[in-house]
Protein backbone atom coordinates (compact mmCIF):
# COMPACT_ATOMS: atom_id res chain seq x y z
CA UNK A 1 0.00 0.00 0.00
CA UNK A 2 3.00 2.17 0.87
CA UNK A 3 4.58 1.99 -2.32
CA UNK A 4 1.94 4.01 -4.24
CA UNK A 5 2.94 6.72 -2.27
CA UNK A 6 7.17 6.67 -2.70
CA UNK A 7 6.82 8.56 -6.32
CA UNK A 8 4.53 11.10 -4.52
CA UNK A 9 7.24 11.56 -1.51
CA UNK A 10 10.27 11.30 -4.81
CA UNK A 11 8.66 14.48 -6.09
CA UNK A 12 8.05 16.29 -2.25
CA UNK A 13 11.70 16.02 -1.94
CA UNK A 14 12.61 16.96 -5.15
CA UNK A 15 10.79 20.57 -4.42
CA UNK A 16 11.94 20.70 -1.30
CA UNK A 17 15.53 20.21 -2.61
CA UNK A 18 14.42 22.58 -5.45
CA UNK A 19 13.05 25.46 -3.57
CA UNK A 20 16.23 25.56 -0.80
CA UNK A 21 18.42 26.29 -4.17
CA UNK A 22 16.23 29.22 -5.05
CA UNK A 23 15.97 30.56 -1.57
CA UNK A 24 19.80 30.71 -1.35
CA UNK A 25 20.10 32.98 -4.84
CA UNK A 26 16.87 34.62 -4.08
CA UNK A 27 17.00 35.72 -0.21
CA UNK A 28 21.08 34.97 0.17
CA UNK A 29 22.92 36.12 3.45
CA UNK A 30 22.98 40.44 3.37
CA UNK A 31 26.55 41.42 4.60
CA UNK A 32 25.46 44.65 6.28
CA UNK A 33 27.99 48.13 6.15
CA UNK A 34 29.81 47.35 9.16
CA UNK A 35 30.76 44.43 8.37
CA UNK A 36 31.70 45.30 4.47
CA UNK A 37 33.87 47.87 5.82
CA UNK A 38 35.53 45.91 8.20
CA UNK A 39 36.42 43.82 5.25
CA UNK A 40 37.37 46.28 3.16
CA UNK A 41 40.33 47.23 5.30
CA UNK A 42 41.20 43.80 6.11
CA UNK A 43 41.76 43.03 2.42
CA UNK A 44 44.26 46.48 2.35
CA UNK A 45 41.78 48.90 0.99
CA UNK A 46 41.71 51.20 3.76
CA UNK A 47 43.31 54.19 1.39
CA UNK A 48 39.92 53.80 -0.80
CA UNK A 49 37.45 53.60 2.00
CA UNK A 50 39.14 56.89 3.87
CA UNK A 51 39.27 58.85 0.26
CA UNK A 52 35.14 57.48 0.07
CA UNK A 53 34.28 59.13 3.95
CA UNK A 54 36.73 62.13 3.83
CA UNK A 55 37.71 63.09 0.07
CA UNK A 56 35.24 62.62 -2.11
CA UNK A 57 32.48 64.47 -3.41
CA UNK A 58 29.12 62.44 -2.75
CA UNK A 59 25.82 63.11 -4.27
CA UNK A 60 22.58 60.59 -2.95
CA UNK A 61 20.42 59.27 -5.85
CA UNK A 62 17.40 57.53 -6.55
CA UNK A 63 15.66 55.56 -9.61
CA UNK A 64 12.52 53.42 -9.53
CA UNK A 65 11.85 50.10 -11.54
CA UNK A 66 10.00 47.47 -11.43
CA UNK A 67 9.01 47.72 -7.97
CA UNK A 68 12.25 48.42 -6.71
CA UNK A 69 13.75 51.52 -5.31
CA UNK A 70 17.71 51.28 -6.20
CA UNK A 71 19.39 53.64 -3.87
CA UNK A 72 23.14 55.25 -4.95
CA UNK A 73 25.74 57.43 -4.95
CA UNK A 74 27.22 59.78 -7.94
CA UNK A 75 31.01 60.81 -6.98
CA UNK A 76 31.78 63.73 -9.13
CA UNK A 77 35.88 63.90 -9.49
CA UNK A 78 36.83 67.37 -9.76
CA UNK A 79 39.75 65.72 -12.30
CA UNK A 80 37.30 64.03 -14.76
CA UNK A 81 38.18 63.66 -17.96
CA UNK A 82 36.04 64.39 -20.95
CA UNK A 83 32.78 63.51 -18.80
CA UNK A 84 33.88 59.67 -18.40
CA UNK A 85 31.89 57.61 -16.02
CA UNK A 86 32.55 54.68 -14.14
CA UNK A 87 29.39 52.67 -12.87
CA UNK A 88 30.31 49.91 -10.40
CA UNK A 89 28.29 46.81 -9.63
CA UNK A 90 28.68 44.82 -6.76
CA UNK A 91 28.27 41.08 -6.19
CA UNK A 92 25.89 38.72 -4.25
CA UNK A 93 25.59 39.25 -0.79
CA UNK A 94 27.09 42.69 -0.99
CA UNK A 95 25.89 46.56 -0.49
CA UNK A 96 27.65 49.44 -2.47
CA UNK A 97 30.96 49.41 -0.03
CA UNK A 98 32.14 46.57 -1.50
CA UNK A 99 32.53 48.52 -4.75
CA UNK A 100 34.78 51.30 -2.99
CA UNK A 101 37.85 49.79 -3.93
CA UNK A 102 36.89 49.20 -7.73
CA UNK A 103 35.52 52.72 -7.86
CA UNK A 104 38.84 54.05 -6.58
CA UNK A 105 40.61 52.62 -9.52
CA UNK A 106 38.43 54.48 -12.03
CA UNK A 107 38.68 57.51 -9.58
CA UNK A 108 42.30 58.10 -9.72
CA UNK A 109 42.17 57.58 -13.61
CA UNK A 110 40.06 60.33 -14.12
CA UNK A 111 36.62 59.17 -14.25
CA UNK A 112 33.53 59.92 -12.21
CA UNK A 113 32.36 57.43 -9.86
CA UNK A 114 28.59 55.82 -9.41
CA UNK A 115 28.52 53.38 -6.83
CA UNK A 116 24.73 52.27 -5.56
CA UNK A 117 22.71 48.95 -3.72
CA UNK A 118 21.44 46.17 -6.04
CA UNK A 119 17.55 45.65 -5.72
CA UNK A 120 17.01 43.97 -2.69
CA UNK A 121 20.82 44.84 -1.02
CA UNK A 122 22.03 47.47 1.30
CA UNK A 123 19.55 49.82 1.36
CA UNK A 124 17.80 49.41 -1.91
CA UNK A 125 14.11 47.47 -2.23
CA UNK A 126 13.12 45.07 -4.42
CA UNK A 127 12.66 42.05 -1.98
CA UNK A 128 14.55 39.46 -3.84
CA UNK A 129 17.47 39.13 -5.90
CA UNK A 130 17.29 37.26 -9.55
CA UNK A 131 20.82 37.37 -9.93
CA UNK A 132 21.39 40.18 -12.92
CA UNK A 133 17.94 39.81 -14.60
CA UNK A 134 15.94 42.15 -12.46
CA UNK A 135 19.43 43.68 -12.02
CA UNK A 136 20.33 44.59 -15.44
CA UNK A 137 17.29 46.04 -16.09
CA UNK A 138 18.07 48.77 -13.15
CA UNK A 139 21.21 49.00 -14.06
CA UNK A 140 20.06 50.33 -18.02
CA UNK A 141 17.64 52.55 -15.70
CA UNK A 142 20.77 53.99 -13.89
CA UNK A 143 22.60 54.61 -16.95
CA UNK A 144 20.34 56.79 -18.84
CA UNK A 145 20.19 58.74 -15.48
CA UNK A 146 23.94 59.29 -16.07
CA UNK A 147 23.13 60.31 -19.29
CA UNK A 148 20.94 62.66 -18.08
CA UNK A 149 23.27 64.27 -15.19
CA UNK A 150 26.92 64.60 -17.65
CA UNK A 151 25.85 64.28 -21.11
CA UNK A 152 24.11 62.14 -23.25
CA UNK A 153 27.27 61.41 -24.92
CA UNK A 154 29.28 60.82 -21.71
CA UNK A 155 32.03 58.24 -21.76
CA UNK A 156 30.71 54.82 -20.04
CA UNK A 157 32.62 52.02 -18.20
CA UNK A 158 31.03 49.34 -16.38
CA UNK A 159 32.76 47.56 -13.45
CA UNK A 160 31.19 44.42 -12.06
CA UNK A 161 31.93 41.94 -9.52
CA UNK A 162 30.70 38.09 -9.61
CA UNK A 163 26.64 38.76 -9.80
CA UNK A 164 27.55 42.39 -10.91
CA UNK A 165 29.70 41.37 -13.60
CA UNK A 166 26.72 39.52 -14.81
CA UNK A 167 24.49 42.17 -14.11
CA UNK A 168 26.93 44.70 -15.94
CA UNK A 169 27.14 41.91 -19.22
CA UNK A 170 23.34 41.55 -19.25
CA UNK A 171 22.43 45.51 -19.15
CA UNK A 172 24.37 44.89 -22.60
CA UNK A 173 20.83 43.87 -24.20
CA UNK A 174 19.23 46.63 -23.88
CA UNK A 175 21.64 49.40 -24.31
CA UNK A 176 25.10 49.77 -24.77
CA UNK A 177 28.63 51.83 -23.44
CA UNK A 178 32.46 51.97 -23.76
CA UNK A 179 33.82 48.96 -22.21
CA UNK A 180 33.08 46.48 -19.26
CA UNK A 181 35.43 44.88 -16.54
CA UNK A 182 33.43 41.65 -15.55
CA UNK A 183 35.24 40.35 -12.49
CA UNK A 184 34.56 36.51 -12.07
CA UNK A 185 31.13 36.33 -14.09
CA UNK A 186 29.30 33.31 -14.52
CA UNK A 187 28.76 32.31 -18.26
CA UNK A 188 24.87 30.97 -17.83
CA UNK A 189 23.19 30.77 -14.81
CA UNK A 190 21.50 27.32 -15.73
CA UNK A 191 25.08 25.85 -15.70
CA UNK A 192 25.90 27.76 -12.43
CA UNK A 193 23.25 26.24 -10.85
CA UNK A 194 24.18 22.76 -12.36
CA UNK A 195 27.27 23.12 -11.18
CA UNK A 196 26.64 23.91 -7.79
CA UNK A 197 23.97 20.82 -7.35
CA UNK A 198 26.38 18.87 -8.96
CA UNK A 199 28.82 19.98 -6.10
CA UNK A 200 27.21 20.43 -2.93
CA UNK A 201 24.66 17.43 -3.12
CA UNK A 202 23.91 13.90 -4.37
CA UNK A 203 20.87 13.89 -6.56
CA UNK A 204 22.05 14.77 -10.24
CA UNK A 205 21.11 18.34 -11.53
CA UNK A 206 18.72 16.93 -14.14
CA UNK A 207 16.03 16.10 -11.60
CA UNK A 208 16.23 19.60 -9.59
CA UNK A 209 16.72 22.05 -12.49
CA UNK A 210 13.72 21.96 -14.49
CA UNK A 211 11.86 22.86 -10.96
CA UNK A 212 14.14 24.75 -9.95
CA UNK A 213 13.25 26.81 -13.20
CA UNK A 214 9.26 26.25 -12.68
CA UNK A 215 9.83 27.82 -9.11
CA UNK A 216 11.70 30.92 -10.20
CA UNK A 217 9.37 31.56 -12.54
CA UNK A 218 6.01 31.11 -10.79
CA UNK A 219 7.33 32.97 -6.94
CA UNK A 220 8.95 35.67 -8.51
CA UNK A 221 8.87 35.99 -12.28
CA UNK A 222 12.55 35.39 -12.63
CA UNK A 223 13.60 33.63 -15.71
CA UNK A 224 16.41 31.67 -15.08
CA UNK A 225 17.08 30.42 -18.83
CA UNK A 226 17.05 34.28 -19.82
CA UNK A 227 19.59 35.27 -17.29
CA UNK A 228 22.77 34.50 -19.66
CA UNK A 229 25.42 36.72 -20.00
CA UNK A 230 27.22 34.43 -22.76
CA UNK A 231 24.06 35.20 -24.68
CA UNK A 232 24.67 39.36 -24.12
CA UNK A 233 28.27 39.03 -25.10
CA UNK A 234 27.84 37.19 -28.40
CA UNK A 235 25.81 39.76 -29.15
CA UNK A 236 27.55 43.36 -28.39
CA UNK A 237 30.68 44.92 -29.79
CA UNK A 238 31.22 46.14 -26.73
CA UNK A 239 35.22 45.58 -25.73
CA UNK A 240 34.94 43.41 -22.27
CA UNK A 241 38.13 42.38 -19.85
CA UNK A 242 37.46 39.69 -18.15
CA UNK A 243 38.91 38.99 -14.87
CA UNK A 244 38.71 35.75 -13.08
CA UNK A 245 40.84 33.72 -9.80
CA UNK A 246 42.43 30.25 -11.44
CA UNK A 247 41.25 29.03 -8.11
CA UNK A 248 38.14 30.34 -8.24
CA UNK A 249 35.48 27.45 -5.89
CA UNK A 250 32.07 29.45 -6.42
CA UNK A 251 32.48 30.33 -10.28
CA UNK A 252 35.10 28.40 -11.65
CA UNK A 253 36.90 30.43 -14.79
CA UNK A 254 35.56 27.96 -17.30
CA UNK A 255 32.84 31.23 -17.37
CA UNK A 256 34.89 33.30 -18.34
CA UNK A 257 37.08 31.58 -20.84
CA UNK A 258 33.74 30.46 -22.69
CA UNK A 259 32.85 33.92 -22.49
CA UNK A 260 36.59 35.51 -24.01
CA UNK A 261 36.07 33.35 -27.41
CA UNK A 262 32.38 34.88 -27.92
CA UNK A 263 33.59 38.42 -27.86
CA UNK A 264 33.16 40.60 -31.07
CA UNK A 265 35.26 43.57 -30.62
CA UNK A 266 39.26 42.76 -30.82
CA UNK A 267 39.89 44.84 -27.61
CA UNK A 268 38.20 41.85 -25.46
CA UNK A 269 40.96 40.15 -23.39
CA UNK A 270 40.70 37.64 -20.29
CA UNK A 271 43.37 37.89 -17.75
CA UNK A 272 43.81 34.92 -15.21
CA UNK A 273 45.34 35.31 -11.44
CA UNK A 274 46.91 32.15 -10.33
CA UNK A 275 45.79 31.02 -6.74
CA UNK A 276 42.52 33.61 -6.64
CA UNK A 277 39.84 32.64 -5.13
CA UNK A 278 36.22 34.09 -5.69
CA UNK A 279 36.44 37.91 -6.27
CA UNK A 280 39.93 37.96 -4.60
CA UNK A 281 41.83 38.77 -7.61
CA UNK A 282 42.30 42.41 -7.00
CA UNK A 283 43.01 41.31 -3.86
CA UNK A 284 45.54 38.66 -4.27
CA UNK A 285 47.90 41.12 -7.16
CA UNK A 286 46.48 44.39 -6.44
CA UNK A 287 49.29 46.17 -8.51
CA UNK A 288 48.70 43.96 -11.42
CA UNK A 289 44.64 44.20 -11.28
CA UNK A 290 45.37 47.66 -11.45
CA UNK A 291 47.75 47.61 -14.47
CA UNK A 292 45.63 45.67 -16.46
CA UNK A 293 42.94 48.18 -16.11
CA UNK A 294 45.21 51.00 -17.36
CA UNK A 295 45.63 49.60 -20.29
CA UNK A 296 42.18 48.02 -21.18
CA UNK A 297 40.89 51.40 -20.52
CA UNK A 298 44.18 53.03 -22.77
CA UNK A 299 43.26 51.22 -25.71
CA UNK A 300 39.78 51.21 -25.43
CA UNK A 301 39.82 55.55 -25.26
CA UNK A 302 42.17 55.08 -28.32
CA UNK A 303 39.25 53.19 -29.95
CA UNK A 304 36.72 55.88 -28.83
Amino acid sequence: MLLKFIPIFIIIVLILIAEKCLQLIVFPVHHDTEFLRKQTIEEGFADALNAYDNEWDRKDFSIENDGATIYGEIIRNPDAKENRVAIICHGHTANRISAIKYGDIFYRRGYNVVIYDERSFGVSTGGFCTLGEKESKDLEKIIAYVREEFSPDCYIALHGESMGAATALLVLRYTDVNLVVADCPFADSERLFNEYIRKNMSIPPIFIIPILKVLALLQYNYHIKQTSPIEAVKNTNVPICFMHGEDDGLIVCDHSKVMIEVCKNPLSRLNLFPKADHAMSIVTDRKRYEELIDEFLNDCYKQA
